[in-house]
């Protein structure tokens, strides 16, 4: 009786590498929502509503304005943040030894911003892969991390208050990026000049966030979701069709 011949093992397919993105998509999805409240005010078809529950007449432009020059800063930062991927050992280092002190920071990120404040996460680097970055990008997330939880210059309280992260932990985050990412505090390097761009892009969508939330809940207030007809009104200002608007 023949033997049958063996089933061959078929050969594994090797796993892609993701290729990571220097581009925040939550910034991206912020400009692009923005954008399309700001159309659905400049539509004509809902102007007079608008004008009647007394939305700013100058917010559309405002937000469309911001948006533009979001996009283009963003474009300037992914561009300049383009380094090489390949480290040294000594690099390597440097980078895991941030990465030790940063993942605390972001696991008490994820317990404070929940809900309606979710997006603050993308401040703390927050789904972008750091510990696969190379030791530019994690040097330039660790100073923007650290500056908001200390107060910076004029302001005299930190931006954020986060549960567990006390006075040891910001301390050991700081004494780390003066061990290892104390050369961008240098006139002119390019890494300070990155911390402030990507510090001056957060602060603009935060600022185009509140224009959108304005201009949407005028819409909800001149189009109610009870109103019959007014669906696909509401779609346009990305607004709920079978709720009010959250928050």
């Amino acid at each position: 009786m023949a033997v049958p011949t063996p089933t061959p093992t078929p050969t594994p397919t090797p796993k892609t590498k993701r290729t990571r993105s220097t581009i925040n998509r939550a910034h991206l999805d912020e400009i692009k929502n923005s954008r399309a409240v700001a159309a659905a005010a400049n539509d004509p078809a809902n102007t007079a509503a608008l004008a009647a529950v007394e939305l700013d007449a100058t917010l559309p432009a405002q937000i469309t304005t911001l948006a533009g020059t979001t996009e283009t800063a963003i474009g300037k930062l992914t561009g300049t943040r383009a380094q090489k991927t390949e480290m040294t050992a000594q690099e390597t280092t440097a980078r895991d030894a941030l990465m030790a002190v940063i993942t605390p920071i972001q696991t008490a990120a994820k317990r404070k911003f929940t809900g309606d404040t979710e997006k603050l996460r993308q401040a703390y680097f927050i789904g972008e892969n750091l510990a696969h970055d190379n030791l530019r990008e994690v040097q330039t997330a660790a100073i923007a991390i650290r500056d908001r939880l200390v107060a910076v210059a004029p302001a005299t309280t930190p931006l954020d208050l986060l549960p567990g992260i006390k006075a040891a932990q910001i301390s050991a985050l700081s004494n780390t990026i003066t061990t290892y990412a104390a050369n961008i505090t240098a006139p002119g390097d390019q890494l300070n000049e990155n911390v402030g761009a990507l510090q001056a892009i957060e602060a603009n969508i935060g600022k185009l966030a509140g224009l959108r939330h304005q201009v949407q809940l005028a819409a909800e207030q001149a189009f109610p979701w009870r109103t019959p007809g007014v669906a696909s009104t509401r779609q346009s200002f990305l607004l709920p069709t079978d709720r009010p608007l959250p928050g």
